[in-house]
């Protein structure tokens, strides 16, 4: 409840002021990587977003790969001539 309640508030702020900061810059998003701490903020925010589907992604190629391997050889050579 509480970071919806956060998103609710804050939204509203952060629009604005990325509205106000497209009109400083001309309706340029360079202002977001031309100085070190933006450029942090959005790699930051990169990174935290793509670690749970690349976690995910591994996760099943593990889990796969042990189910291949528990099944033995000679059920893998079959299963590829269907």
């Amino acid at each position: 409840m509480a970071p919806m309640l956060l998103g609710f508030i804050l939204g509203g702020i952060m629009e604005s002021n990325l509205a106000r900061a497209l009109v400083i810059s001309d309706g340029s998003l360079a202002f977001l990587w031309e100085r070190p701490l933006t450029l942090g903020i959005v790699v930051t925010a990169i990174v935290v977003l793509c670690i749970p589907p690349l976690m995910e992604l591994l996760r099943n190629r593990r889990v796969q790969k042990q189910a291949a391997e528990s099944r033995g050889p000679e059920t893998a050579i079959h299963e590829g001539e269907g």
